[in-house]
């Protein structure tokens, strides 16, 4: 009973001093959004799934079952296709979704509230996007509960089952119960000159796997085990997506300004191949950020008097954004020496 006491008592103090975000549906500052708001512009017209396993760390080989693809098509209606433990999700649009102000588009589940806890049977999912369908960018997640919260976790909605809170996730779908969509904004990406903003294309799911076993762990952005606290080992396990909602579209009106450009605002670099610096054709210094072809940042500033220094980078092929205020371009830029 004394062990009992101190283990219910260290997760009270711990999970008080997380509660960093966003709380539940109905609870002041819940970021969630209905289904029927007017926020939403269009919802997904395509969607491509890859079932994972009932259960991943099983024996059987059985896959999610329940659903089928075009459930996720459409605005939410409830009806839902599973994705099986560490299951995938493609959805695509007919118009892309763009950068715009504040949220940018929703994701729905079908979670639901405890009435034994008050809090909410919760399946999570990964989120990323991309603007080409073959590069995807993975919004950065936090989990704040400990590793352990399944076998220890004072929220037992049910055998086997704990409930979770809201205020500790953040930017993983499925934070919200059913009818209500977990928002996202692009501006939460880092910058990569392999995805573009502004025309997102694709959107993926990717379910987080609800089992604390070593090997099949899944791990949030923060290096914390994403543990689903919801473990199905049955044909609807797995997230259980419903839809995803468009509330920023990209439209003519806001093209980005690398497509509307003028030809005098155009920038270009030299030399090309480059040793220790490359010099800028434009009217002024300009920001410069140079990723490899992998798309990480090695090197950013401004130039002086449109001459930037990269003697410190190694020899090969990489990406330099640009930016005078007026215009973004991605330049290939060569360093051989």
């Amino acid at each position: 009973m004394k062990n009992l006491f101190i283990t219910a008592s260290f997760f009270s103090a711990y999970l008080i001093n997380a509660q960093s975000y966003a709380p539940q549906v109905g609870a002041a500052g819940s970021t969630a959004i209905i289904s029927t708001s007017t926020l939403f512009k269009s919802w997904a017209t395509g969607a491509t799934i890859v079932r994972g396993p009932q259960q991943i760390n099983g024996t059987s080989g059985a896959l999610a079952n329940v659903g089928v693809d075009a459930n996720a098509i459409g605005a939410s209606n409830g009806s839902v296709v599973c994705l099986g433990d560490g299951g995938t999700a493609i959805l695509t649009f007919s118009k892309p979704i763009t950068n715009g102000p504040n949220f940018d588009f929703a994701v729905f589940e079908n979670g639901f509230n405890s009435n034994v806890t008050g809090k909410a049977f919760l399946e999570l999912a990964f989120v990323e996007v991309s603007s080409d369908g073959i590069n995807f960018f993975r919004f950065p997640s936090h989990n704040e509960y400990p590793s352990d919260y399944i076998q220890n976790a004072p929220d037992q909605g049910g055998s086997g089952y704990a409930t979770m809170d809201a205020r500790y996730l953040n930017n993983f779908a499925g934070k919200y119960i059913s009818n209500y969509g977990t928002p996202f904004d692009i501006s939460d990406l880092p910058d990569n000159p392999l995805l573009d903003k502004t025309k997102i294309t694709h959107v993926k799911i990717i379910d987080v796997v609800g089992t604390n076993i070593e090997g099949y762990r899944t791990y949030d952005s923060f290096g914390n085990i994403a543990i689903d606290p919801f473990p199905t080992p049955f044909g609807s396990s797995g997230f259980d997506l419903d839809a995803v909602g468009v509330i920023n579209e990209f439209t003519a009106a806001n093209l980005s300004t690398v497509e509307t450009q003028q030809p005098e605002n155009k920038i270009s670099i030299y030399p090309n191949p480059a040793s220790d610096f490359i010099k800028i054709n434009t009217g002024k210094d300009v920001v410069l950020k140079i990723f490899s072809v992998s798309g990480s940042l090695v090197k950013q500033g401004k130039t002086v008097n449109k001459i930037f220094n990269i003697s410190d980078l190694p020899n090969g092929n990489y990406i330099i954004q640009t930016d005078n205020n007026v215009t973004k371009q991605n330049l290939k830029l060569v360093i051989s020496r």
